[in-house]
């Protein structure tokens, strides 16, 4: 499925191509959500109660407080399940990322694998060059996806090399 969840999110990426939405980052996760809530349901992704939200506030019963931008799920209260259960990606987004803010981020989505047993995070460089994945340190870089992305006439998407070998690219 991570495969899928990648795929979707690069074609969602590539939608989001009006200059507007890349000069901020809210208004980008905006536009990339939808995107990507179609891309993830052309795949059959938004099934068997699996659902995309933007930043679901984590609570006490979560063992943390943080906001991920976007996250696909299956709610706990909707399930019955622990709040570590049917969880399937994260996606962090920051726009113009500086190494440190990246490494923050990658920090966030470290504590979201481990508590809350995401299986795949991935790190957005929006408006930017560099995926940063060189500055994670992090115990799961089997998890983590980095990607940035810019617009030169048209939207141009850049994940590791390592990781696109991960993708299947």
């Amino acid at each position: 499925m991570s495969n899928q969840i990648v795929a979707a999110t690069d074609e969602a990426l590539r939608r989001v191509a009006a200059p507007r939405f890349l000069r901020t980052e809210r208004g980008f996760q905006g536009e990339f959500c939808g995107a990507l809530r179609q891309a993830l349901d052309r795949r059959g992704l938004l099934q068997g109660g699996r659902i995309l939200e933007m930043e679901y506030q984590k609570s006490a019963r979560h063992g943390m407080s943080q906001r991920p931008d976007i996250v696909l799920h299956v709610p706990a209260e909707e399930s019955g399940a622990g709040v570590a259960d049917n969880n399937f990606a994260v996606w962090a987004l920051k726009r113009c990322a500086t190494a440190r803010k990246a490494q923050k981020d990658f920090a966030k989505l470290d504590e979201m694998f481990e508590t809350l047993c995401y299986p795949l995070g991935i790190f957005v460089n929006i408006d930017a060059r560099e995926h940063f994945a060189a500055s994670y340190h992090g115990r799961f870089p089997e998890r983590l996806r980095t990607v940035a992305v810019w617009l030169d006439g048209e939207i141009v998407t850049s994940w590791s090399p390592e990781q696109a070998r991960r993708n299947g690219a």
